[in-house]
């Protein structure tokens, strides 16, 4: 079998796994109550991964710092995390129903430690009076104006010893072993690098002393045999992912450069540590340690986990490394461990969007894999806005303790119209459920706006997910799934002939009225992609009106892969205001011409994009374009900041003032116009006005424009159901 290395068992110190898979820490935030412990959607959400055939699961972050680091808790003194701290049974016991779920599907289970937020935590407690704390005077991620002060030294040690209370409450509730969460810029990072921990006196003003105490501290309390792995970021790759001018401007020129990460490896394999699992970056480019869509597959294993087991290797260290970083394709999975940059793969969001992925690929089934899109709404973006970790493409994670797929009663006749992603969802599930199915759609192709999308190279994980996605709706065609292809439905084509009719027919295009249109040649956006980004000839310069997500990757797209000058023209006050903190600074990076999908300098645009946000179009002429655009308009190219959420007050935020404009004149050859795409919902209604069958529902785009999370739950929610 290609992929049996995937599938040898190895070990961590002394703890055997059955393969070399290992489950990320995604997973329990809003998972617990409001006393931290595990609830039934916690539980359930692990035990699927463990069905699924994952050698080591190791669950989210679990802080150790209630009352000392205040970003931890809520206003009302409860908490989104789950807790293991202090003594109670109320929690253990919640602990103990997870670890006896996982163990007898023959999985291993990890309990993730966090020293705590500091500085990229919420600011909000600061708002409420609190003092926020971190290794030495810093600012918050979040918003900069506030402070964090540093931590005492008697603080830091009580941190180090509810490292090992909690140890050994994980010991004593069933885990296998302890990860420690090293990396990314969290406290623990902030107290062992250059960028945050600035201390001159003291014990550990010594960068290596906190990672070396909460070690030994653990090894005191539940004995040398039992496993730690440590999390960390071998480099935060300040200055490699900008420039020199920045870093110093920016970050004051510090961070812990890869050979002082490959020292503290040692320093902390001496502590005791068993194994590494290791990235790079932190959260002023967390494109690194949470690569995003527009990456390459394994972007930086071999310079990361490689040179970690190389440096091993050289020092007789005998340490496991564990490599990350877009290894979700098996065939790549199989590439790192044969070429021997690591000793384990670990999966994150491969594993969210299809818990089988570890048992599909033993069996040879690969093409049966539902694949990680990269755009992490559902695990990250849905978390940031207040709600658990869920998944885009799969629409039971995070939910395993409701959603259940039940076979129907009553066997329906149902017509889906739309093969996008949320006809695609509501046919197969319906047809799974035992009902009557059709599918229909206009095109020759399933995927929708994705398969429009999919134009795009910087889209590669999307045309994997629709590979899949055809393959798996033609293994439902043998059993009794229709599919009709080519066919463009009318209200007399399904009128009184079904019993359930699901419109998810998409968009219509939406070309915004302005002066001047007929003098210039313009697309829409949805119409440009589908014409396989076609340009007249002799365009050099090229207007993307409208600045989200769609606006943006495909002027970037237009620069990477034309090689033509492009312009933004946005309303917002920022562009990309809907992305996720990961996808939005890489593309704002790879835009301003400091990265690229491959991470190499080679690969990077000739010339930055152009942008102007908080500014509109008001009138075209041949040749030219004139735009209104306010004069303090941020800076469009800030990718190491975050935006702050609409419901989070921000006091430091400024208003623009709207009369402040400057008209401005554009050099245009042509206009690409991705302002939105309008519900197609005409056929929807002309059913309900003639009640064409008993049940009608609208989902997908023809309900309101909506990403692919919402399109697949909304759907799911409504087949299982019918």
């Amino acid at each position: 079998m290609y992929f049996e290395k995937i599938f040898e068992p190895d070990s961590i110190g002394k703890c055997k796994l059955k393969n070399k898979i290992i489950m990320a820490p995604i997973g329990n935030i809003n998972m617990a109550d409001s006393n931290g412990r595990p609830q039934d959607k916690m539980i359930d959400y692990f035990i699927e991964r463990a069905k699924g055939g994952t050698g080591l699961l190791i669950t989210g972050l679990v802080p150790v710092s209630y009352g000392i680091d205040p970003t931890v808790s809520e206003d009302n003194g409860t908490t989104y995390f789950p807790r293991i701290d202090g003594s109670s049974r109320t929690r253990l016991s919640g602990w103990r129903d997870l670890t006896a779920g996982v163990k007898p599907y023959g999985s291993k289970i990890f309990l993730q430690l966090t020293a705590g937020l500091g500085r990229v935590g919420s600011p909000e407690p600061a708002l409420n009076k609190k003092l926020l704390k971190s290794s030495s005077l810093n600012r918050n991620f979040y918003v900069p104006q506030i402070p964090h002060f540093p931590l005492s030294d008697r603080k830091i040690k009580k941190i180090v010893k509810s490292f090992g209370q909690c140890a050994v409450n994980a010991k004593v509730s069933g885990f296998d072993g302890v990860q420690i969460h090293g990396h990314e810029g969290y406290l623990m990072d902030q107290l062992t690098s250059d960028p945050w921990n600035r201390r001159k006196f003291g014990r550990y003003k010594n960068k290596h002393q906190f990672g070396i105490d909460v070690i030994r501290e653990i090894k005191k309390r539940c004995g040398e045999d039992f496993p730690v792995l440590y999390r960390i970021d071998l480099t935060q790759a300040l200055e490699e992912t900008y420039d020199t001018e920045i870093f110093r401007e920016m970050f004051e020129g510090k961070e812990r450069k890869l050979n002082d990460g490959l020292e503290f490896c040692k320093v902390l394999y001496e502590a005791g540590v068993d194994a590494f699992d290791v990235d790079k970056g932190c959260y002023e480019n967390w494109f690194w340690p949470h690569p995003p869509s527009y990456f390459d597959d394994i972007i930086y294993v071999k310079d990361i986990a490689g040179r970690l087991k190389e440096f091993f290797r050289k020092e007789g260290i005998g340490a496991k490394v564990v490599a990350v970083g877009k290894i979700g394709k098996p065939e790549k999975a199989v590439e790192v461990l044969d070429k021997g940059w690591a000793d384990f793969i670990m999966l994150g969001r491969p594993l969210l969007a299809d818990p089988y992925w570890p048992k599909k690929v033993k069996d040879g089934r690969i093409k049966e894999i539902t694949h990680c899109i990269g755009d992490h709404e559902g695990c990250i973006g849905s978390f940031k806005m207040g709600g658990h970790p869920c998944c885009s493409v799969n629409p039971y994670t995070g939910f395993e303790d409701r959603k259940k797929l039940v076979k129907t009663d009553i066997p329906k006749k149902i017509a889906v119209i739309g093969a996008g992603p949320a006809g695609c969802e509501a046919a197969m599930t319906a047809h799974k459920r035992g009902h009557d199915v059709t599918l229909f759609e206009k095109s020759s192709n399933i995927g929708g706006q994705l398969y429009t999308a999919k134009k795009m190279v910087i889209k590669h994980d999307i045309r994997r997910y629709l590979v899949n996605l055809q393959y798996q709706i033609d293994l439902l065609k043998k059993e009794g799934l229709k599919t009709e292809f080519n066919t463009k439905i009318k209200l007399d084509d399904v009128k009184n002939r079904y019993d359930v009719i699901l419109c998810c027919n998409g968009l219509k295009a939406n070309i915004p009225t302005i002066d001047g249109l007929e003098q210039i040649s313009y697309k829409e956006v949805r119409d440009f992609l589908n014409q396989d980004m076609e340009l007249p000839d002799n365009v050099e310069n090229v207007l993307v009106v409208g600045g989200g997500t769609v606006g943006c990757e495909v002027a970037y797209s237009l620069a990477y892969e034309k090689g033509v000058r492009v312009t933004i023209v946005g309303k917002n006050k920022d562009i990309l205001p809907d992305a996720v903190l990961a996808n939005r600074s890489q593309m704002l990076w790879m835009m301003m011409g400091k990265g690229s999908p491959s991470g190499k300098n080679k690969d990077v645009l000739r010339e930055p994009i152009k942008v102007y946000n908080a500014s509109e179009v008001v009138k075209f002429e041949k040749g030219k374009t004139y735009i209104k655009a306010n004069k303090d308009r941020n800076n469009p190219y800030t990718p190491w900041k975050a935006l702050v959420p609409e419901n989070v007050n921000n006091p430091f935020e400024k208003s623009l003032d709207s009369d402040n404009i400057e008209e401005l004149v554009i050099n245009t050859d042509y206009v690409i116009f991705a302002v939105g795409g309008l519900p197609d919902d005409t056929l929807y209604y002309d059913l309900l006005k003639e009640n064409a069958a008993n049940e009608i529902y609208l989902l997908g785009d023809a309900k309101e424009p909506q990403r692919v999370w919402d399109a697949i739950t909304s759907a799911n929610e409504v087949a299982r159901n019918i």
